[in-house]
């Protein structure tokens, strides 16, 4: 018991337990244990899947377990949910989070505004299977970037938009399957690796503006580089 009150690293698997229950009644007995003792990282991974009767459906059922840790100063915080994907309704805060994975959320730019402001020192964020509904990303701060979408249901809701990337200290973008997104870049002046996918509607019109190639090809730190086009399936069928 002594064990888990001290430690610094927290990586709870909920596969190690028979049921929802058994891991709530672990993680509340546990964390009322250590109080606000502070926490380097905690990984919290979830994967009762959808079947079962007490599946996670709502992160109002994990959200105690965020806040305690964000209040016990967590620099490194991964939630990694296999299940239904989860809409997060509260704004994380806090000065110590450096980085943050999330897997299977709804991710919007109401979150991602929030975030940035309420953890001012995030140095990076990686959004695994997440439904992304971005339109601008935009940090000071941030240096490492991941995002891969869900399917091909991922912001298709909103139609063909930009997804503006404005982050000066940038050193790694992995952006892969973001469907209906044109990206385009503001300031990603300090980039040294990037591994992008675009969507194959930023070249179907003039209109559309895909700045990326011309804004690649500008960044002297660049050392390594690796550009796909998406294509979308094709339905058609040949006569």
């Amino acid at each position: 018991r002594n064990v888990w009150v001290s430690a610094r690293c927290l990586s709870i698997d909920s596969d190690q337990f028979s049921t929802l229950r058994q891991l709530k009644k672990f993680l509340d007995n546990l964390l009322l244990d250590r109080g606000y003792t502070a926490l380097h990282t905690f990984w919290l991974r979830i994967n009762f899947g959808i079947f079962y009767p007490d599946s996670i459906d709502d992160y109002c059922q994990i959200r105690p377990w965020v806040c305690h840790a964000l209040r016990s100063n967590v620099q490194v915080l991964g939630i990694v949910h296999h299940g239904e994907i989860l809409t997060i309704g509260n704004a994380f805060t806090s000065s110590y989070l450096k980085r943050l994975q999330l897997r299977n959320f709804d991710v919007d730019d109401w979150f991602v505004k929030k975030l940035f402001s309420g953890c001012p020192n995030l140095e990076e964020l990686e959004l695994i299977c997440c439904f992304v509904n971005i339109i601008k990303f935009s940090s000071t701060k941030l240096q490492r970037s991941t995002v891969t979408t869900t399917d091909d249901r991922s912001i298709s809701c909103l139609g063909f938009e930009d997804m503006v990337i404005d982050m000066p200290k940038l050193v790694s973008l992995d952006i892969k399957e973001v469907p209906d997104r044109n990206l385009y870049f503001v300031d990603v002046s300090s980039l040294e690796t990037a591994s992008v996918c675009i969507d194959e509607s930023s070249f179907a019109s003039s209109q559309v503006d895909c700045n990326v190639l011309s804004a690649l090809s500008n960044i002297t730190s660049l050392r390594s580089l690796s550009l796909t086009v998406r294509h979308k399936p094709d339905n058609s069928i040949a006569w």
